[in-house]
């Protein structure tokens, strides 16, 4: 087998990403794509609802979006969000795990130039 499409991005869950794409470039690419497309918008709706302390419309937003972060390799965003959804009963539950929210929002954050590069990879630029 050739090399994985996924190698050299560690910030990535490789292992989920090669089972569930594989070498098919093709499909992992249309995901990717969409959810680049798609993450300006969820992530406005998941801030505004995290700052305006809205409990229900977060744990909307996080069961909503969770699993596309598993689909490019963000299987610990996933996880946490998870574990937050499982937490989080009311408002006051934001405050009191603010720093797990803020740590997972920068991750998601700090990931999408990886993502935007391992997109251009499979698109083979």
């Amino acid at each position: 087998m050739n090399e994985s499409l996924f190698n050299n991005f560690p910030e990535l869950d490789s292992a989920y990403l090669e089972a569930a794409y594989g070498d098919d470039s093709e499909t992992a690419a249309m995901v990717f794509q969409q959810y680049l497309e798609d993450l300006p918008k969820n992530m406005e709706l998941l801030n505004e609802s995290y700052k305006s302390r809205d409990i229900q419309a977060f744990l909307h937003h996080i069961h909503k979006q969770k699993p596309g972060f598993s689909y490019v390799g963000l299987t610990d965003v996933n996880g946490k969000f998870h574990e937050l959804q499982v937490k989080c009963a009311t408002k006051e539950d934001l405050d009191r795990y603010q720093n797990e929210i803020d740590q997972v929002l920068q991750r998601i954050n700090s990931t999408t130039p990886v993502i935007q590069n391992l997109l251009n990879r499979l698109q083979g630029g």
